[in-house]
């Protein structure tokens, strides 16, 4: 007959070892925040690039980020620019700058996105809404899980019917990407996909306040705690509509606009737009 240990609380204790009590949480894989710098992570930029590029009647800048190795700005400055050209001018009026950033390989792998907007962005001396769009890094697969939201489905639906090829094995979703497929998703969807998360807020907010700081604060507050699958269903109806219209006027899609010579003129460098790079 055995005896009866008797209460063991390090043999009991089922949470020694592991996160709930706290271990390896320094070692924690986490996108950093400098203390001396009160700039958001993607306000950082390294050595970019301004270029002013004309759409219409409007002046507009372009910034963009020197790229790491293994990542590409698959839309090129003259990309951007004709796209652009074929967006309603009030639409696009108060954006203050257009940047392709190169995102730190943690935010890659932390938060990766396509684009973003930022509704007020302070970088190069520009103050007000921003559209990034992030270099990608075209020599791995995105891999996602099978256990996809309504929204995640949706998603990989869209990525397919840019081009990218999914392979779905027992346990994720691979997403083979090259760089006319990274293209077809920035520069068709997510650019305007990003205006129209612009558009949304200046019918919303802007438009309706006008110099009313009190009533531009209200709106602002109540545009910001509205559901984020509200605000992400209005944009991907505008840029759904935009594609449509578009490809039935036959403006899209355009052969991709790569003039090295024109790059190097504005102190860009074509491999930051090029697999070689």
């Amino acid at each position: 007959m055995t005896k009866n240990p008797g209460y063991n609380p390090t043999r009991r204790n089922r949470n020694i070892g592991t996160k709930h009590s706290g271990y390896s949480q320094d070692n924690k894989l986490v996108i950093p925040w400098a203390w001396a710098d009160n700039r958001i992570f993607y306000e950082r930029l390294v050595d970019p690039v301004v270029v002013e590029i004309q759409v219409g009647s409007i002046s507009k800048h372009v910034i963009i980020e020197p790229t790491l190795k293994g990542f590409i700005h698959a839309c090129t400055v003259d990309d951007i620019q004709r796209l652009l050209e074929l967006i309603p001018a009030e639409h696009i009026n108060d954006i203050t700058a257009f940047v392709l950033r190169q995102p730190k390989r943690k935010e890659q792998i932390l938060s990766s996105v396509w684009g973003r907007l930022i509704y007020s962005s302070d970088l190069c001396g520009f103050s007000g809404p921003t559209v990034y769009l992030e270099a990608q890094n075209f020599e791995q697969p995105l891999k996602w899980s099978k256990s996809l939201t309504p929204e995640g489905a949706k998603e990989l639906e869209r990525l397919r019917e840019d081009g990218h090829v999914v392979v779905t094995d027992k346990r994720q979703h691979i997403i083979n990407c090259t760089l006319d497929t990274i293209r077809n998703t920035q520069l068709y969807r997510t650019l305007p996909h990003e205006i129209g998360h612009y558009v949304d807020y200046l019918t919303k907010v802007e438009e309706p306040s006008k110099d009313n700081f009190d009533l531009w604060s209200v709106l602002n507050d109540k545009y910001h705690s509205r559901p984020s699958q509200e605000r992400e269903s209005f944009a991907h109806r505008y840029a759904d509509e935009f594609r449509k219209q578009q490809i039935a006027r036959g403006t899209i899609p355009f052969e991709r606009m790569f003039d090295d010579a024109k790059m190097r003129a504005v102190g860009l460098d074509p491999g930051w737009f090029s697999r070689l790079g």
